[in-house]
C-alpha cells in the first residue's frame, strides 16, 4: 500500500462513524481479507458509537459554526479536539489549545466553555 498524501484531510469522531457505516453497506465480503475487513469496520463503529455520547452531525455542524465565529481564531485542530472531547473543564481545555494562556483570557475561557456547553446536546 502507499501512501499518496499524508495529510489529505482532518474528519471528527462522527463523520468518521457516518462514513464507516456508509462503508458497512455498501461493502460486499467475499474473501478472507473482505471478512478482515468487515471485522474492522465492525470494532471501529462500535468504538466511535460508544464514544460520541449522542452527538449528530447537526451538533457538529453547531459546534463548527460557533467555534468559527469565537472571537479568538482557533486552528481547524484545535476545533476538531474540542468536537471530539468536549472539554468542560479550564483544564481540559488547557491541554487542546496551543499557547492556552497566551491566547485565551479568563472570560474567553468561560465563554468558550459555555458555548462548547450549550452546543453539544
Amino acid at each position: 500500500m502507499e501512501v499518496k498524501q499524508a495529510d489529505a484531510g482532518s474528519l471528527c469522531n462522527c463523520e468518521v462513524f457516518c462514513l464507516l457505516n456508509d462503508c458497512k453497506e455498501t461493502i460486499v465480503i467475499r474473501s478472507k481479507t473482505g471478512n478482515q475487513f468487515a471485522t474492522i469496520l465492525y470494532e471501529a463503529s462500535q468504538y466511535l458509537q460508544n464514544n460520541l455520547a449522542g452527538q449528530t452531525e447537526q451538533d457538529v455542524k453547531n459546534m463548527m459554526t460557533a467555534l468559527l465565529h469565537f472571537p479568538v481564531p482557533l486552528t481547524h485542530d484545535e476545533k476538531l479536539m474540542i468536537v471530539n472531547t468536549l472539554p468542560r473543564t479550564p483544564l481540559e481545555l488547557s491541554v487542546i489549545v496551543h499557547n492556552y494562556d497566551e491566547r485565551l483570557t479568563g472570560d474567553q475561557v468561560e465563554k468558550l466553555l459555555t458555548t462548547i456547553a450549550s452546543n453539544c446536546s
